[in-house]
């Protein structure tokens, strides 16, 4: 009726317009469905946190660690937010490796339970957890990059009186997959005067897990080690073993691991030893506070007794303390302890010990 009226006033090829006003429409109806269709995927792509105080916030989740939610919030700086005040989580942009306190692990995606302060996994809905109970959370699909975390530290002293400079640095650096963890430990002291500049102590240990249950893992190990004070002049070292992780609660993480390592070192005296086997057995508890102020503590002691040298065993040791003082920057205080009951060179000193504070930057 309308296009007869219009035809009737205004004459002229209306078939035509008509023709083409339909093809507009269609393509604009098509536009808007596309549109709504994306819309409603990028809404269903977001993460969820809800608070106890009835405060929801959107985007996206980075991790869970130890009692602490790391989110992303749309149009808004990272966030950190004590579990203990969430009523419930809402994670489902991505598939998620979930690991809990009492030990288990899960792959999927979370979304909030009937009951207040529980959540439920999307696919089981009868795999039921007290939010309070994630010890850790990661995007178990990341990108390759994204996998990485770790930590870079400075430290530098100096006095006058003797011009005497020291520097010191330390990394970690980890890589997380779906059943893999892998990690690179470095460290070095070194001393600088005006006559020259001494390389006392190295560190660099690479360590691989494979996890064949939630808590028990394979690991391999490839280190590196100079120590001066003991005589040693380089240490190379290969091994394997078992380890678990035996403790996995709001605020502490724990794990030992033992094994057999083989050894080629070579003296200050430039007198290289035969491959030396040892076993091993080491311990590493982590202590998080991650209130304010935000400190962790975390130690390591393994304990080597030679299979090829009689009566020989060794201890090395780290133990330091991270103090987060300005967005992932902190302050770190790190203690080494090195002892070896038979050393490369006879008579020399068998205890090694260095106190270094630096700075530091956290990356995740």
């Amino acid at each position: 009726m309308l296009a007869e009226r219009l035809q009737k006033h205004f004459p002229g090829n209306w078939n035509g317009h008509s023709l083409e006003m339909k093809k507009s429409s269609s393509l604009l109806l098509l536009a808007f469905a596309l549109f709504t269709i994306h819309t409603a995927f990028a809404q269903k792509s977001r993460d969820t946190i809800f608070f106890r105080n009835g405060s929801i916030v959107i985007g996206k989740i980075k991790n869970v660690k130890l009692g602490v939610i790391t989110f992303d919030p749309d149009d808004a700086n990272d966030i950190t937010v004590q579990l203990r005040r969430l009523k419930s989580i809402a994670a489902t942009s991505a598939v998620f490796r979930i690991e809990t306190t009492d030990h288990n692990v899960y792959f999927g995606k979370l979304v909030p339970h009937t009951d207040s302060g529980y959540v439920s996994l999307a696919d089981n809905p009868g795999t039921v957890f007290h939010v309070e109970n994630i010890s850790v959370l990661y995007r178990s699909n990341q990108a390759f990059l994204q996998r990485f975390s770790g930590t870079i530290g400075l430290g530098y002293s100096y006095t006058k009186s003797s011009d005497f400079g020291r520097l010191n640095y330390d990394g970690k650096f980890y890589y997380r997959a779906k059943k893999e963890e892998l990690s690179l430990s470095l460290s070095g002291i070194y001393d600088m005067t005006d006559t020259g500049f001494s390389r006392n102590r190295e560190d660099a240990h690479f360590k691989y897990n494979y996890y064949f249950t939630p808590t028990w893992f394979a690991t391999a190990i490839l280190g590196y080690q100079r120590n001066l004070e003991l005589s040693l002049l380089r240490r190379y070292q290969e091994g394997a073993g078992i380890g678990n992780k035996f403790i996995t609660s709001k605020h502490v993480y724990a794990w030992t691991r033992s094994g057999v390592v083989l050894n080629q070192e070579r003296s200050t005296e430039e007198v290289n030893s035969a491959t030396l086997a040892e076993v091993f057995t080491q311990l590493e508890l982590n202590f998080f506070r991650f209130y304010k102020p935000k400190i962790s503590l975390v130690t390591a002691q393994t304990i080597y007794y030679s299979l090829s040298q009689k009566d020989r065993f060794r201890n090395d040791g780290e133990t330091s303390i991270t103090w987060e003082v300005w967005r992932n920057f902190n302050l770190t205080l790190t203690a080494n302890n090195n002892y070896d009951s038979k050393p490369p060179v006879e008579g020399s000193h068998n205890f090694d010990f260095s106190v270094v504070f630096g700075i530091s930057y956290t990356f995740y």
